[in-house]
């Protein structure tokens, strides 16, 4: 048996009081009085012997004493193993990760309650045991590996701190396991907010290995999040760039909350949202900018009572795109196609390599490939591909050439809001078909004509693939409205969003290995609650993201840190009844089966109490 909270064992020094009390207590004196009867009626002892009544006064001693150590023992927090054996080995695992940053109403983050549930249950674990230390987020990390210094141990535990990056929990529990292994039987225990309230303290055997969840989740949660962000410039216009934004409600929140996003850049406000979302709910939006090439874009959502500021805020530079390298091939292109493609290349958005069929396949790789009219025999599944009115099939296209178009006065958006239709007006777009298209299971109908499939787009084998069935000359009115060039433009964006040509685009996130030119890296980083200035060293040529916010090498590159994870924002929580209910539990029910020990020992304490106190008063022990 050990105790959980033994420096409480101190307050048996109060059983000094009581043994001075009985040792230094008042004897009684002789007096004359001219009668005896009414004493002798008065006091029972009188009529007792010596010896029984020294052996009262001894027992009501003792019972004071037991009272006083009762009492100390159930402070102390006595339990023992629950299959009775003490473990050769323990192994913490402790999670660092974005969430545990998350404050309840008294501002202690999930990480400091962690370290002060660690610090209590280690005083009660014997000296000898053998310890080690995994801390994880993205990573896993052996702070200490099987050792005795318990003084060392507190220490990388004091020194651990909640970083903004996403936890991979998996690598460090197999770790754990292997450290475990070692030294058996063994103990794991998994510090975390990641568990329900009715995981907290659970038992579980892995691997010949005990692991305990030990949970710190918040008793109330309320948080918002940016869980999304992406940023392009903005097809058929200069200087102009349209920022995706998907902000996500914690499902633990216990109403809808009112929240607001503001975008500024360069400090200067230049959108402002107003959201309404219930738990567990995401909304996106699609934020129209107008700048220049480096300039800062900040993005910050702002809710009450939000418990976790880390994904609260993004933060980019507005980019400096490449041209996309478009490959055409076409047999008998129609001006209009090459009308759309000439806008773009007016804004510097693209490079056209236009060729016939004889001359694919190129001896350079484009970003995107386009057919018109036109399909190779051997399907290049190394590029993404926008097809336009496919004569045949090949490859994933599935079509057949119609001996006669059909006119249609209007079209149906299946899928309003896929990124190849964003900004086109579907309602009064009529066209002509020209081939009837065979959609497969990877492709995604985005436009329908009466009963038949115009428009669609798709992944095959991780190539992405548009396809149209109609020729935008014989379609009334579509070479003329903005439709086309705006739907040819997002189509080519679409396919080539995954392409090197575009990848200045994406955020990186904290956790990753960028590489970047050795020196100092100058950081402009939210702390969770403010932007702070603040530098790194990148050494061999990587630099390792540890922060949110954008960051410039020795080179001069400015890149962008995010964090970006659903899996962080949605903050797990526990009813206020359970956590109430969890709290006592949880430093009762310690290793296995030490449970209520502390609260019988009370009992029995009181009743030892009201037995003295009747042996005093009903049988004049004094």
């Amino acid at each position: 048996m050990s105790f959980l909270y033994s420096s409480n064992l101190h307050w048996l020094w109060l059983a000094l009081i009581p043994v001075a009390l009985w040792l230094f207590r008042r004897k009684a004196k002789r007096m004359q009085v001219s009668t005896l009867l009414f004493f002798r009626s008065l006091a029972r002892e009188h009529q007792e012997s010596a010896w029984l009544r020294r052996l009262k006064r001894i027992l009501s001693l003792l019972l004071s004493l037991l009272v006083i150590a009762l009492a100390a023992f159930a402070l102390a927090r006595p339990f023992r193993d629950g299959d009775g054996e003490t473990p050769k080995s323990l192994v913490i695992l402790l999670d660092r990760s974005a969430s545990m940053g998350a404050k309840n109403d008294r501002g202690r983050t999930r990480m400091e309650e962690a370290k002060s549930m660690l610090k209590e249950r280690l005083k009660a674990l014997p000296e000898n045991v053998i310890t080690s230390l995994v801390v994880c987020d993205a990573k896993a990390e052996v702070a200490q590996s099987r050792s005795t210094n318990r003084r060392e141990l507190l220490r990388l535990i004091d020194q651990t701190d909640a970083a903004p990056v996403e936890d991979r929990p998996e690598e460090a529990l197999a770790i754990a396991q292997r450290l475990a292994a070692l030294d058996a039987p063994a103990e794991i225990w998994q510090a975390t907010d990641k568990f329900q309230n009715s995981e907290n303290g659970k038992q579980k055997t892995v691997n010949d290995s005990r692991l305990r969840l030990l949970s710190v989740s918040l008793e109330h949660a309320l948080n918002i999040g940016i869980t999304g962000f992406q940023i392009r410039p903005a097809p058929l216009a200069r200087n102009r760039f349209e920022a995706f934004v998907e902000v996500s409600a914690s499902s633990a929140n216990e109403k809808k909350v009112e929240a607001t996003l503001e975008a500024r850049l360069d400090g200067r406000p230049v959108q402002l949202r107003q959201l309404e979302l219930k738990p567990g709910e995401s909304t996106r939006l699609i934020l129209p900018l107008e700048g220049g090439k480096g300039q800062r874009l900040e993005i910050e959502t702002r809710c009450a009572g939000d418990c976790l500021g880390w994904d609260n805020v993004v933060i980019a530079p507005l980019p400096e795109t490449k041209p996309l390298v478009v490959a055409w091939f076409s047999d008998g292109p129609d001006p209009f196609v090459e009308l759309a493609l000439s806008s773009m290349l007016a804004e510097d958005r693209i490079q056209v390599l236009r060729g016939g069929t004889t001359d694919f396949p190129p001896k350079e790789k484009p970003d995107v490939y386009v057919f018109e009219n036109w399909l190779p025999k051997d399907w290049p599944a190394d590029r993404p591909a926008l097809v336009l009115n496919p004569p045949s099939s090949t490859g994933p296209i599935h079509a057949k050439k119609l001996e006669k178009a059909v006119p249609y006065d209007a079209v149906r958006a299946v899928q309003p809001e896929h990124p190849v239709l964003y900004r086109v007006t579907s309602g009064r777009v009529a066209v002509t078909q020209t081939t009837v298209l065979n959609v497969s299971d990877t492709l995604e109908i985005l436009w329908m004509a009466g009963q038949e499939p115009v428009l669609a787009a798709g992944e095959s084998g991780g190539q992405r693939i548009v396809v149209t069935a109609f020729v935008p000359g014989k379609s009334e009115q579509l070479a003329l409205l903005s439709a086309f060039p705006l739907l040819i433009g997002n189509a080519l964006y679409w396919c080539a969003e995954n392409n090197e040509a575009l990848a200045s685009l994406k955020p990186k996130r904290p956790g990753e290995h960028v590489p970047l030119e050795s020196g100092i890296v100058k950081w402009r980083a939210w702390d969770g609650s403010k932007f702070v200035d603040e530098s790194d060293e990148a050494k061999g040529g990587w630099l390792e993201l540890r922060r949110i916010g954008v960051f410039e090498g020795a080179s001069g590159k400015v890149d962008s840190s995010l964090l970006l994870s659903i899996h962080e924002s949605d903050i797990f929580a526990r009813a206020a009844a359970a956590a109430a209910k969890s709290a006592s539990e949880n430093t009762t029910q310690r290793w296995a089966a030490g449970g209520g020990w502390w609260t019988n020992l009370l009992w029995c304490a009181l009743g030892v109490l009201l037995l003295e106190s009747w042996l005093f008063h009903r049988q004049a022990v004094y």
